[in-house]
C-alpha cells in the first residue's frame, strides 16, 4: 500500500531541514510577515492519486527550495489545503474562502473542469493561480495574466506523437472521457494530425460509466488504424482498457495513450502486451537524473513516500511559488506575475521555462515503453523531446 507522507503539515520534518540550499536560493535574513498559500486539489475521489502525488511533491519542494525554513525573504509560508474531489462547485467555494481571508497565491487542481472554473475567478479577484496537473489547454491563455501552470497541456502530451508514421489516409479513433480533459485531447489530436492526412472518429464516454462494453464495441467496429485513448479517471481506467482488449480492439488497431501513474503500470503492461502501444509521458520516477530528482528520490525513499506521474508538477509549483515571492515579501500579485513570466529553471525532469506570452510551462516530454521485470512492468525511456512548447 502506498504510504502518503505530508512533508509539511504543522511542523517541518528533520529530513527536510537537513537539505542543502539549491544554488541561487539563499534566503535573505530580514524579517517579514506570514504569506498565505492556498492549495486546492483532489485528494479523494477518482483523481485522488494525482492530487496526493502533487501535494506530497509540493510540500517537499517548498522545504527543498527554502532549505527547510518555509520562508522566502524572511516571510513565512503558511499553507492551507482543501480537497475539491474534482468538483468545480466545491473548488469554487474554497477559492472564494481563500480570497476572502487574504490569500493571494492559490495552487493545485488535478481536474481540467475545476481549473477552467477557477481560472476566470483568479482574474476577477486579481490573485495568482498556479494550476497543477489539469491539462486542458484553455486553462492558461494570453488573455488571463493571473493564471500559470506547473504541469503540461494536452497539446504537450500529444507533441511526441506528431511524428507518427504512417498517418496519411489513416483512421484515428479518439476514445476519450466526455469532459474537459477529453475535449482538450480531441483538440490536440486534430491539431497535430489533420494536416498530416489523418481522419477521425470520436467516441466520447461518460466519466461515470461502469459498463464499457458498448463503447469498446464501437471502437472495435470503427476499424481504425490507431486508437487514441485519453482517460483520467484512475478508478475506472482498468475496466475501460480491459473492455477494449476483450473486444479485440488492439488486435487490429494500434493503441496510443499517455502512461498513467505507477499504480497502472502492471495493468497497462498486461493489456498492451503484443499490441505495440505508443506511450507518451510527462514524468516517471527515474526518467532523468538531475540534482533535484536525485535528492527527491533519496528523501522519498527515507520517508517511505512513492513518486508518481504528477510528482514533477508539485515540485515545479513549489519552485514557482518561491520565485513569485522572491524580493516580494508582501506577495504583491503584479510583482509575482513579473517574477514568473519568462522564468527559466532546472526542474525535477530538466530545463523548464515559463512562457511569458501565455504562461505555458515549456518542458521535456517523453515516449516510453513498458517492459516486464520479474512479475511487474516498468517504464523504459525511448526518446526525449526537449523544450516542448505547444
Amino acid at each position: 500500500m502506498r504510504k502518503h507522507t505530508r512533508w509539511m503539515r504543522g511542523s517541518v520534518s528533520v529530513l527536510a531541514l537537513a537539505l542543502a540550499v539549491p544554488a541561487g536560493l539563499a534566503v535573505p535574513a530580514h524579517a517579514a510577515g506570514n504569506i498565505k498559500i492556498g492549495v486546492i486539489t483532489a485528494t479523494s475521489g477518482p483523481l485522488k492519486s494525482y492530487g496526493v502525488a502533487y501535494t506530497d511533491a509540493l510540500n517537499w519542494g517548498l522545504n527543498y527550495y527554502t532549505h527547510g525554513t518555509m520562508k522566502v525573504g524572511g516571510a513565512k509560508i503558511v499553507l492551507s489545503y482543501k480537497d475539491d474531489a474534482a468538483d468545480p462547485a466545491a473548488a469554487t467555494a474554497f477559492f472564494k474562502e481563500m480570497v476572502g481571508n487574504g490569500t493571494k497565491i492559490i495552487a493545485g487542481t488535478a481536474s481540467s473542469g475545476v481549473a477552467l472554473t477557477l481560472a476566470p475567478l483568479a482574474a476577477q479577484n486579481k490573485v495568482l493561480y498556479i494550476s497543477g496537473p489539469a491539462k486542458n489547454d484553455a486553462v492558461t491563455s494570453a488573455a488571463n495574466k493571473y493564471v500559470f501552470r506547473s504541469g503540461n497541456t494536452s497539446l504537450q502530451d500529444f507533441a511526441p506523437l506528431s511524428g507518427i508514421k504512417p498517418i496519411n489516409g489513416k483512421k484515428v479513433v479518439l476514445f476519450v472521457e466526455d469532459n474537459a480533459f477529453g475535449a482538450g485531447n480531441i483538440g490536440a489530436a486534430r491539431l497535430f494530425l489533420t494536416s498530416k492526412g489523418a481522419t477521425f472518429q470520436e467516441i466520447k464516454v461518460a466519466t461515470s460509466t461502469t459498463d464499457f462494453t458498448p463503447y469498446a464495441k464501437q471502437a472495435a467496429d470503427a476499424q481504425g488504424d490507431y486508437i487514441f485513448i485519453a482517460w483520467s479517471n484512475a478508478l475506472s481506467a482498468g475496466a475501460m482498457f480491459t473492455a477494449l482488449k476483450q473486444q479485440n480492439v488492439f488486435a487490429h488497431t494500434r493503441p496510443i495513450t499517455g502512461l498513467a501513474g505507477t499504480g497502472a503500470y502492471d495493468i497497462y503492461g498486461t493489456i498492451f502486451e503484443g499490441a505495440n502501444a505508443i506511450l507518451t509521458n510527462s514524468y516517471f520516477p527515474g526518467v532523468v537524473k538531475t540534482p533535484t530528482s536525485l535528492q527527491l528520490a533519496a528523501d522519498y525513499a527515507k520517508a517511505g513516500t512513492t513518486q508518481d506521474l504528477f510528482t514533477s508538477d508539485g515540485v515545479n509549483a513549489a519552485r514557482m511559488i518561491v520565485q513569485a515571492l522572491t524580493k516580494n515579501p508582501s506577495a504583491n500579485v503584479d510583482t509575482a506575475i513579473s517574477n514568473l513570466e519568462g522564468f527559466a529553471f532546472s526542474g525535477l525532469k530538466g530545463h523548464m521555462v515559463v512562457r511569458a506570452s501565455d504562461h505555458v510551462l515549456v518542458q521535456p516530454m517523453f515516449i516510453v515503453k513498458l517492459v516486464k521485470d520479474g512479475v511487474h512492468y516498468k517504464p523504459v525511456l525511448l526518446s526525449t523531446l526537449n523544450n516542448v512548447a505547444h
